[in-house]
């Protein structure tokens, strides 16, 4: 009797905890469906529809219109309260720090540059070496790294069309372009700093239908790509870098499911390779050639869309020596040659051309090499 007992209260026990305990969680959400009296009890406010779950009302709680007063403490008797105002120690103001401007999330962080000029980069096309050559997948690539390159406001981009017209009219054939010569050429009279092209070299993807009722299609994508860097006033390979992107992020339903997966694909194995491209291209120093003195009037084909600005001050040098490596024979770049002088910037002309006026030394030229002061 006595264990029968025992039992009897160690199941009261048990029995009264667990009510207790299930009486406490009542207010934790409950994953599934929710009885018809419990959602008309939710007040009214937006409708929010997740795929797999139930449609739910509901409305943020109001802000307090007026914050609760503030209690006043009682005034003391103990004797610090007896100590005279100007003993009191004064607090100290707090000082407010102003925060970096947040960047888009997800985005690369974009090293700075050593001036606040802009670098020129002349991008060619990309070679399609997928399996989906009817595409214009290339141009695709081209076209999204031009736009990158240009939203970080750090970059001219220049494409095959603006390149191929300026040699043209020199008189040279923009298929010799891949000539270490011509590259250099294209440096020297529009002032390019890099040259980037590269190749397309897989694309993956996966689509079927949303649901065995549904003919509507869903997409993902995979994609990798090949970036060569080219340092236009020597012809050299500076580096190459590959971009590959993950298949998560890159969902499409709908019409052009397809299409859309691969674009996104292709958008993010560019953001992998675009930090390190631009830190590489910050290794290249800024510089442009003057292209006509007439007097102290110094023209140069560098203006407002490099970054140019009234009142800059460019110093002015000879164009100094390309150095070859004797073994290699591979150019290990140009030194730099006597100063001449410096120029200050009087007025912006054209698309990107400035026209300076001298200040200091004598006998530019034109050809010779216009860097910033401020290095």
């Amino acid at each position: 009797m006595i264990l029968d007992g025992k039992k009897c209260s160690t199941t009261l026990i048990f029995t009264v905890a667990l009510l207790f305990l299930l009486s406490g969680c009542s207010d934790l959400p409950l994953i599934g469906k929710k009885k018809d009296e419990d959602l008309v009890k939710l007040p009214p406010g937006r409708t929010v529809t997740v795929e797999g779950m139930e449609t739910v009302k509901g409305v943020n709680p109001p802000n307090p219109e007026t914050p609760p007063p503030r209690k006043t403490p009682a005034p003391s008797n103990t004797p610090s309260s007896n100590i005279p105002p100007s003993n009191i120690p004064k607090r100290e103001p707090e000082t407010n720090i102003a925060s970096a401007p947040a960047r888009p999330i997800g985005g690369p962080s974009f090293p700075a540059f050593q001036t606040g000029f802009k670098r020129k980069v002349a991008i060619l096309d990309f070679e399609n070496n997928t399996s989906y050559k009817e595409e214009k997948i290339g141009e695709a690539v081209a076209k999204k790294l031009s736009d990158k390159l240009e939203a970080t406001q750090r970059v001219v981009t220049l494409d095959k069309s603006v390149v191929s017209e300026g040699l043209n009219r020199e008189g040279l054939k923009f298929e010799k372009l891949s000539d270490p010569s011509m590259i250099k050429h294209a440096h020297q009279s529009m002032g390019i700093q890099a040259f980037a092209l590269g190749t397309v070299t897989d694309v993956g993807l996966l689509s079927s239908k949303v649901s065995e009722t549904s003919e509507e299609e869903v997409a993902f994508a995979t994609a990798k790509v090949e970036i060569r860097l080219i340092d236009a006033s020597t012809g050299n390979l500076l580096k190459t870098f590959i971009g590959r992107s993950p298949i998560f992020g890159t969902k499409e339903t709908g019409e052009y499911s397809r299409g859309k997966a691969v674009l996104k694909a292709i958008d993010l194995s560019l953001d992998d390779i675009l930090e390190g491209f631009l830190r590489q291209l910050d290794l290249l120093d800024w510089a442009t050639t003057i292209a006509r003195v007439e007097g102290e009037n110094v023209y140069f084909n560098a203006g407002k869309l490099s970054g140019i600005r009234i009142g800059d001050t460019l110093e002015v040098f000879e164009p100094g020596k390309e150095i070859f490596h004797p073994a290699t024979n591979l150019s290990l770049g140009w030194t730099t040659g006597k100063l001449k002088g410096a120029l200050r910037v009087t007025d912006l002309f054209g698309v990107d051309a400035a026209v300076g006026k001298v200040i200091q030394g004598a006998g530019f030229s034109s050809n010779d090499v216009v860097k910033s002061a401020a290095r």
